[in-house]
């Protein structure tokens, strides 16, 4: 299509500059499919099944099921071990594979929440249409910001230029027209067309859509935009580090036991079965389920409080977060613009800018578009002044988009048959460019400090009559000087009522939020103010400040400040290298296209749901659907409460390992068996399990927010968090051991191996209640306000039951028992939850987390 010219190319897709009807475009839908490009496809469930088998402490496991299989078919002809092994690896498999695979579907549920839009002309209407219904023949606008939804013949461009990165590899964006080419040209020498997946970073653009879905270049060679990714997250690096090393000390324990059992003269059966109860009692093998269960319930939270992770990683860095860098508009305001003061110079000509020097959108009796922009539509409505009629009138010829360099929007229209550059934008820029004295500039720009101050948003207008027609934009922008002053107009923009709330809360929890804005200095600062972010105008400073230090001194600056008004986008991303140069976990909010480099930059990038472009939401991190500073704030809490119950959980997987290795180990020093390999094998598939799993439901703790970021660094092993394993383990094992060798004086051997089994059970059930909270009482906590944990638990003591008083427990080799001596072990092993609580305030004390 780049060969072609413009009549061509409609003939070829049976189109016109009206666009297509709309039983057309089903019919095209209907041929074409919808503009979508499908994922690679999946591996096989079998395969990704298998996968769950794919770690080290697993294949420990398997090994010692084969070493049991061998002794049970060359001697004891008994296979309840193994069998056991084998069932509790395929159900954690089971498992496993099933919450990755929800942990996949709700990574998926989550595109429906970032499905973007388009505007196309249809029945010679402009309309906004989901991407997925472009079809070939479509007439399409595209500017600034936005990313290419096909692949697409430009017909007419301004100062356009292109991102083809995700298409050519190529970084420096590239300039685009709509001149005819000749033909065999390669795809980056095609300057005429646009690509599925490209972004535009300057300009605009109207084309037509000549390839969608799979017959677009990506799709022909199946490059797939949307795969999920699936990159590991740093805690889950650690939890990997960790099997490791946990590995290499059971490797190191079975030496010492093989060993000791010698020099005991056990036989080598004997060895093989002690050994083989230390491996499954040593190998957290839930540990890496349960840290998937407890990031894909996060996620989920997350959603439902409209935030869309787009990064596992982000999961856990928001929890971390020391700094919040939010724009204002939007934001921590409404975003939704009222014209508030005025001050007209020549009304006639102010209402001509404010319909004609305008991007906003007018159909079927509603403005869409940026916000600034349709509240001049609805400032003209409210003085009976219809808009869409004067731009119906007055012919567009030429315009030069806003960007943040000139910070001003101007159009070329014909008016009356004369023609006039329109001009609206900044009164710093603005300023320089019209026909006033300098008393009078002065006096305006008194006006607009005055303005701001009151939070309002100011817009100069001014405009220029030609008796000419400039061919082009450079032409164009040559005129801009000698301007007529229309006048200003003062707009509101509200601060959202639940930002001032989440402010002091973000101070409480020691994360500093800072406002950064192409605003004037006195709205940003009046607008910060009301909020809390700042109590001083002197805690306010200009981007233009910002160039008069080198990157060094910029490290101490941003210490001293919280508003920072006027900025460009290299300003934000020295502010952003600043802030984590000095040490700090740096969230950055953004909406617009340049504000993506600073985005990326951040330890999290947050963009924004509504007002955000495509390229700004896919540097993103996450994005917030409702645009709202309260919500990045929510997002934070959700963090650090996933952050710490996977470290809950931890600590309460690792303390039953060690609790049952030395017990083990107890037992092999005193020449008796305590615990039989199958009874530790019931224990990890029921009695940890379930509970590792209900910890991951826990709810953020009610001071939560009120500690300060915990660092990004910070070792998953505190002396604290090893505190807490080493003492728990060290309870548990002394409750154990007390109860078998009590029970083997009164009882024998086979009741107070079940005894022991049924305390160390019982120790697991109370630290798993007492492991909610690692540092407060649970009381506080609510002793059953995690509704997952009543239900495990119900369902552990029924599991018990139904082991301990019927015949099923012989399966495993429990002994029949008495109901009331069943009642004592339980009562008096149950007090050991008052000693988990009663250690804490001592734990806090003496070890550093």
């Amino acid at each position: 299509m780049y060969s072609k010219n413009e009549e061509e190319i409609f003939k070829i897709l049976n189109s016109n500059t009206r666009g297509l009807d709309s039983k057309e475009t089903e019919k095209r839908l209907k041929d074409y499919g919808q503009n979508i490009i499908l994922n690679k496809k999946k591996k096989i469930w079998i395969l990704r099944f298998l996968k769950q088998f794919n770690d080290t402490m697993i294949i420990i496991l398997l090994v010692v099921a084969l070493l049991l299989y061998f002794y049970g078919y060359f001697y004891s002809h008994e296979y309840t071990d193994t069998i056991v092994i084998l069932f509790v690896v395929f159900i954690n498999a089971i498992v496993g594979f099933i919450q990755e695979e929800k942990a996949t579907l709700v990574l998926k549920d989550l595109k429906k929440y970032e499905n973007s839009t388009c505007k196309v002309r249809r029945d010679d209407k402009i309309i906004v249409i989901n991407t997925k219904e472009l079809v070939p023949g479509d007439i399409i606008y595209l500017e600034s910001g936005e990313t290419v939804p096909a692949d697409i013949r430009i017909l007419s461009c301004e100062s356009l230029k292109v991102d083809e990165s995700a298409l050519t590899g190529e970084s420096v964006p590239v300039q685009k027209s709509s001149d005819v080419l000749k033909n065999n040209l390669i795809l980056q020498e095609q300057k005429n067309m646009l690509f599925l997946g490209t972004s535009i970073t300057n300009g605009k653009s109207t084309g037509i859509v000549v390839s969608t879905g799979k017959n677009t270049e990506i799709g022909k060679i199946a490059l797939s935009l949307n795969e999920i990714d699936r990159i590991e997250t740093p805690l889950q690096l650690k939890i990997k580090e960790l099997s490791k090393k946990i590995t290499f000390i059971v490797f190191i324990i079975l030496i010492f036991i093989f060993i000791l059992a010698l020099i005991n003269k056990y036989t080598i059966l004997e060895i093989i079965m002690l050994c083989s109860s230390l491996a499954v009692a040593a190998i957290p093998e839930g540990l890496p389920t349960v840290i998937t269960i407890t990031l894909s319930v996060g996620i989920s939270n997350l959603a439902k409080k409209k935030t869309v992770v787009k990064q596992m990683q982000a999961v856990e860095t928001l929890g971390a977060i020391d700094i919040i860098c939010s724009d204002k508009t939007g934001t921590i305001t409404q975003n939704k613009m009222t014209v508030k003061e005025e001050y007209v110079i020549d009304e006639n000509m102010l209402n001509y800018i404010c319909a004609l020097c305008n991007d906003g959108l007018i159909y079927e009796d509603k403005y869409v578009g940026d916000p600034t922009e349709t509240c001049l539509y609805e400032y003209l409505y409210n003085k009976k002044i219809d808009s869409l009629k004067l731009r119906k009138k007055c012919e567009r010829i030429l315009d030069i988009p806003f960007d943040s360099d000139r910070k001003m929007f101007t159009t070329l229209n014909k008016i009356d048959n004369d023609v006039y550059i329109l001009c609206k934008g900044s009164m710093d820029s603005l300023i320089e460019k019209v026909n006033l004295s300098k008393i009078e500039k002065q006096q305006i720009l008194d006006k607009v400090k005055n303005y701001s101050k009151n939070a309002l948003r100011i817009l100069g207008f001014a405009y220029k009559k030609l008796d000419y027609i400039p061919k082009d934009i450079k032409e164009l922008e040559k005129e801009e000087n000698d301007l007529s002053f229309a006048g200003i107009l003062g707009i509101i923009d509200p601060p959202r009522e639940s930002v001032k709330k989440s402010v002091i809360l973000c101070k409480n929890a020691g994360i500093r939020p800072i406002m950064i804005t192409g605003d004037s200095i006195d709205t940003a600062t009046a607008i910060a103010k009301n909020v809390g972010i700042i109590d001083n105008d002197n805690e306010a400073i200009l981007g233009s400040e910002l160039d008069k230090y080198n990157d060094e001194e910029l490290k101490n600056i941003v210490k001293r400040y919280s508003v920072y008004a006027r900025v460009n986008p290299v300003h934000k991303e020295r502010i952003v290298f600043a802030l984590q140069n000095s040490g700090k976990i740096v969230a950055m909010t953004g909406d617009g296209v340049n504000d993506a480099p600073a985005i990326k930059d951040a330890h999290v990038g947050i963009g924004m749901g509504i007002t955000g472009t495509d390229v700004t939401k896919s540097a993103s991190d996450i994005v917030l659907m409702d645009d709202s500073f309260s919500t990045i704030v929510v997002a934070v809490e959700e963090g650090r409460r996933i952050y710490n119950n996977i470290r809950n959980n931890i600590v309460f997987s690792l303390s039953s390992n060690f609790a049952e290795i030395f017990t083990i180990i107890i037992g092999l020093l005193t020449k008796t068996t305590i615990l039989l390999p199958i009874y530790i094998l019931f224990i990890d598939l029921v009695t940890d399990s379930i509970p590792s799993i209900c910890l991951s439901f826990e709810k953020s703790e009610d001071s939560i927010m009120n500690k300060k970021p915990r660092g990004i660094n910070k070792p998953l092993f505190t002396p604290f968090i090893k505190s807490c394993i080493a003492s728990s383990a060290i309870i548990e094992t002394i409750f154990v051991v007390l109860t078998y060798f009590i029970s083997l004086k009164m009882y024998g051997q086979e009741t107070a191996m079940s005894l022991a089994l049924l305390s160390m059970v019982v120790q697991e059930i109370a630290y798993s209640i007492s492991c909610r909270n690692l540092k407060e009482s649970v009381v506080k906590q609510g002793l059953f306000s995690n509704k997952a944990m009543n239900y495990g638990l119900l369902l552990i003591f029924l599991i018990e039951l139904i082991v301990f008083v019927t015949p099923i427990g012989k399966l495993i080799s429990i002994t029949s028992i008495d109901i009331s001596l069943i009642l004592i072990v339980f009562l008096i092993n149950s007090m050991a939850i008052f000693i988990y609580e009663l250690i804490k305030p001592f734990l806090v004390k003496w070890f550093k987390d």
